[in-house]
């Protein structure tokens, strides 16, 4: 039997992303069969049931009884009752977060009401569970929790995507809050906003027009806009020189760093990193 446990309620991250793990469990062949009580989750939890020799599953989530055929997932709510049993093992995938992230997921439409549902396991699926696990694997590495914190969002919205029962259909700020998301976590890129919109199924112009409805600045202001955030985030919590940071936050130069930055927070990054 192959699992981890990986606690990162105290691990440091670089990037303003709300969805932050709390813990990621992994395990082959996961047997829940010695404890037929109750469990009341203190959590919030988004557990994948892969794989199982059992053809279908029969548990409590949420205090309701669910009856589902693998691959599945289960949205555990903190303070519910849980009962959980599998004589013959399952392979599961549990992102683990603090109780009060649920608003968070509600407000993404990342709750089905039903609290469980079936998926396919697509390639797309299969592809980020193996990231995870080898992020896992070297979580020591530079800026390893912020990748598992997106990488466990994006795998909530690809099982959501692959459901074939009570998907969820967003509406278009949930979809404009999500793009918000990702150019966040990826400000530090050059993103392609035609490239972003069409992988939306909107043409730029709809995306453009869609996107002020919810945000009084544009796609381009937003993406610099969360690169002064990051480099506040890193002026605050490292010592890496301010250069670097320019570097990092792939700001075009030092001097247009310099003034966004006292534009954004009224003093210099210098005078910020002291004073905080």
């Amino acid at each position: 039997m192959y699992q981890f446990d990986l606690d990162m309620s105290q691990l440091k991250r670089e990037s303003g992303f709300p969805f932050r793990l709390d813990k990621v469990f992994f395990c082959r062949g996961l047997i829940l069969n010695s404890d037929r009580r109750n469990v009341v989750n203190d959590c919030f939890e988004v557990c994948l049931r892969l794989e199982s020799k059992t053809a279908v599953c029969e548990d409590i989530i949420n205090g309701k009884a669910i009856r589902m055929p693998f691959p599945h997932a289960v949205w555990k709510l903190p303070n519910r009752q849980i009962r959980t049993r599998d004589p013959r093992g399952r392979n599961v995938l549990a992102l683990i977060y603090p109780p009060e992230s649920v608003e968070l997921f509600r407000r993404a439409g990342m709750i089905p009401p039903q609290g469980a549902i079936p998926f396919t396991l697509t390639p797309q699926i299969s592809g980020i569970v193996e990231k995870i696990i080898g992020l896992v694997n070297n979580i020591d590495s530079g800026g390893v929790p912020d990748k598992l914190d997106w990488l466990g969002f994006c795998l909530i919205k690809e099982v959501l995507m692959a459901g074939w029962q009570g998907t969820v259909e967003l509406t278009m700020k949930q979809k404009m809050d999500n793009i918000a998301l990702w150019l966040t976590v990826h400000c530090a890129e050059n993103p392609e906003f035609h490239v972003l919109a069409e992988q939306n199924g909107m043409s730029y112009t709809r995306f453009y027009r869609e996107w002020r409805k919810v945000f009084d600045e544009t796609p381009l202001q937003f993406v610099i806009d969360a690169r002064l955030k990051t480099a506040a985030g890193l002026l605050k919590r490292t010592d890496i020189p301010i250069s670097r940071i320019v570097k990092l936050v792939n700001f075009s130069g030092t001097y247009a760093f310099y003034r966004r930055f006292r534009e954004k927070y009224g003093i210099s990054p210098r005078q910020y990193r002291e004073k905080v």
